[in-house]
């Protein structure tokens, strides 16, 4: 009896703990999701502000103007594209949040920052 009693609680236990396990996940967030939304950036040599926008299709858009390219790569840590001149533009991210923007054109790192203002650009 008391065998069959331990044996029983053992199985109660680890079914215990593969449940909290299934609870405990995160939800997974569409990838493009990571991405969608409106940044400004800073460029120092010109000392003009920048917005960029992502949609939830990943067309690309600064200062409004929607750039002409393609997504070569999507992961949660970055999104790549390649401009009709065949330069790469390169988000990086952390934790789910975009953090910087690598022009390849320009061969320069521009830190993101979320864009506060109302209609989603300056």
């Amino acid at each position: 009896m008391k065998r069959k009693g331990l044996i029983s609680l053992g199985q109660t236990l680890f079914s215990n703990v593969i449940n909290f396990n299934k609870k405990s996940k995160q939800p997974q967030v569409s990838l493009p999701l990571i991405y969608a939304g409106s940044w400004q950036f800073i460029d120092e040599l010109s000392n003009r502000t920048h917005c960029l926008e992502i949609t939830t299709d990943l067309r690309i858009l600064i200062d409004h103007r929607e750039l002409t390219c393609q997504v070569q790569m999507l992961t949660s840590k970055e999104l790549i594209f390649l401009d009709g001149y065949g330069y790469h533009l390169r988000i990086d991210a952390i934790d789910g949040k975009p953090i910087s923007v690598y022009d390849e054109a320009d061969n320069r790192v521009y830190e993101l920052s979320e864009n506060l203002d109302s209609d989603g650009c300056l």
